[in-house]
């Protein structure tokens, strides 16, 4: 069977991968230069490693991506970083329940009671109830107001922005559920690993096309007809991984309800500036910290190199500074110098040490596609792997639930879709 993948995310490549492996004719079309998708990466000249444009990592339970790394002998270090709040005028350390019970933006019958119902969700096996209530309405009911205004709504709003009355609570649940003390990353970076995928896939006889963008998917006979920029290919089946929205631009003959179900479906975009620096941000080691201020301009400030040694990198320390934004936001108009000017001052509120001559360089990332808004009920209109079109299969983050977003459940979902184009031989 001749099958067409469009796109080289983790979730293209594992369904690549599965489907050359079971011994089938594999074409992957990729527009841009590199396999990753949204986990892709760069390296400059004197780094040893890649390093992705969006900040990423496994937990240790990522069953589906850490058994893929073992299946091809990919290389993977797990460690245990810190991971911190700024809330107040202050850094803490909140990444287990001991560290929670000093956190004196709280009163401790609070923090006691912020600390059960974390427990709670840990172990709590079934979901579905929590998905019929949003994610303020479960926590302000459980934890009370004072957990819920100091600890997670500053996170919420930075997130989410207008949707935070929207998030299901099955949402926060799977990321407290999934959350493991240690984390994993591949040897090399994301790159590395993807790239070693795909030596993988053509391994199998598999073809990978790069700077391939599609312009058109469209039934012919019993064939689908795939059309990029240079080339047209017939494919049996087709599995594409782009966002709905620009697979529904692609696509023709799809049903106009299908469309309108698919549209319901909402993203946010995300916008990361990479600093380059002389010397370390975090003096304390701490590699991710959540800025629970609803007035800064970002969420997120992750060292990386506090995780991975920054040998790898030319002894660089490597910071970003990660937002998740509507599309629509000015950010995604700005360059590395105008976002740092915008983000400069407040990065001195948390280390008044930060100075610019600190900077070797930096970077602005951007994608319009980075998190799925997941409402309540989001069960009810997840789309379905398979499109009204037979044979051709949707596979991408919008169907990851009700787990958060990752390259884990890009490459479970990609394995599932895989086995349902072999059935369906």
């Amino acid at each position: 069977m001749k099958i067409g993948i469009i796109g080289a995310g983790f979730g293209g490549l594992a369904a690549a991968y599965q489907l050359a492996k079971a011994g089938n004719s594999v074409v992957v079309l990729e527009a841009g230069k590199l396999p990753g998708g949204l986990a892709v990466g760069f390296k400059e000249k004197k780094w040893e490693w890649s390093l992705e444009k969006h900040y990423h990592h496994w937990f240790t339970n990522d069953e589906a991506v850490l058994g893929l790394a073992k299946e091809i002998g990919h290389e993977v270090l797990i460690k245990r970083p810190k991971t911190s709040t700024f809330s107040g005028d202050k850094i803490y350390q909140l990444d287990s329940p001991l560290n929670l019970l000093t956190f004196d933006q709280l009163k401790l019958p609070d923090r006691i009671r912020t600390g059960m119902i974390l427990g709670y969700l840990k172990y709590l096996a079934n979901w579905k109830n929590l998905e019929k209530v949003t994610a303020k309405e479960f926590l302000f009911k459980t934890m009370g107001k004072s957990p819920w205004s100091t600890l997670w709504e500053p996170l919420f709003v930075k997130k989410f922005g207008s949707y935070v009355d929207k998030i299901s609570a099955a949402w926060f649940w799977a990321r407290i559920k999934k959350r493991t003390p240690s984390l994993a990353y591949p040897a090399g970076g994301f790159l590395a690993f993807s790239e070693h995928l795909a030596y993988e896939i053509r391994r199998y006889k598999g073809k990978i096309y790069y700077s391939s963008p599609v312009r058109r998917i469209e039934k012919k006979g019993n064939k689908i007809e795939v059309k990029t920029l240079k080339s047209k290919y017939l494919f049996d089946s087709v599995i594409c991984t782009l966002p709905s929205y620009v697979f529904l631009k692609v696509t023709k003959s799809l049903p106009q309800e299908y469309i309108e179900n698919l549209l319901k479906a909402e993203s946010l975009g995300a916008v990361n500036l990479l600093l380059s620096l002389k010397h370390k941000f975090f003096e304390d080691n701490t590699y991710w910290l959540n800025v629970n201020k609803k007035h800064f301009p970002f969420v997120a400030i992750v060292e990386h190199t506090n995780f991975m040694d920054r040998k790898y990198y030319n002894n660089e320390h490597l910071l970003y500074v990660g937002n998740y934004l509507p599309q629509n936001h000015p950010y995604f108009q700005k360059n590395e110098v105008q976002l740092l000017a915008e983000f400069y001052p407040f990065l001195k509120t948390i280390n008044p040490k930060f100075d610019k001559s600190w900077i070797n360089d930096a970077f602005a990332f951007k994608d319009f596609y980075a998190q799925p808004v997941i409402p309540i009920n989001y069960s009810e209109m997840i789309p379905s792997f398979k499109t009204p079109l037979p044979g051709v299969f949707l596979s991408n983050m919008q169907q990851v639930y009700p787990w958060d977003r990752g390259t884990n459940y890009a490459i479970e979902n990609g394995e599932k879709v895989a086995e349902m184009v072999l059935k369906s031989q």
